[in-house]
């Protein structure tokens, strides 16, 4: 499962940095999880170097049939924050991808259900995060 993890991300183009700790949270995602994000052809990650004057278009997939297309955008920045916490904010963003920015059931904040999945998933939000 790694090499294949390791293979999907390589499409990405992701810097080397966040390539690892995404493999990571990948590789410890529920099966069904993980298996929904890789057979997706819609699904897109990318990075980038926030700065002044800088413009960042979003990859976007081809949605499947009343599938839209999904992705997941990180700042290299994270680089710079610690290991915990950037494993905490790629499983939040790629719950929020796998629950197409909805709620786990009618109702739920979207945010909630990210927290909760990637909690769920071994990435809780640090406590240095809730500041």
């Amino acid at each position: 499962m790694i090499a294949e993890v390791n293979q999907w991300l390589l499409a990405f183009g992701l810097d080397e940095f966040l390539h690892h700790h995404v493999a990571a949270v990948v590789l410890q995602l529920p099966h069904s999880v993980r298996d929904d994000l890789l057979a997706d052809p819609g699904f897109r990650l990318a990075d980038y170097e926030p700065g002044r004057n800088v413009v960042m278009h979003v990859p976007l997939g081809s949605p499947a049939r009343k599938k839209p297309g999904r992705a997941v955008v990180l700042k290299r920045t994270l680089r710079h924050r610690p290991a915990a916490f950037v494993r905490y904010i790629i499983a939040h963003e790629l719950a929020h991808a796998h629950l197409r920015n909805a709620g786990r059931f009618p109702g739920e904040d979207p945010e909630h259900a990210a927290d909760s999945l990637a909690a769920a998933w071994g990435f809780p939000r640090p406590a240095s995060a809730l500041r």
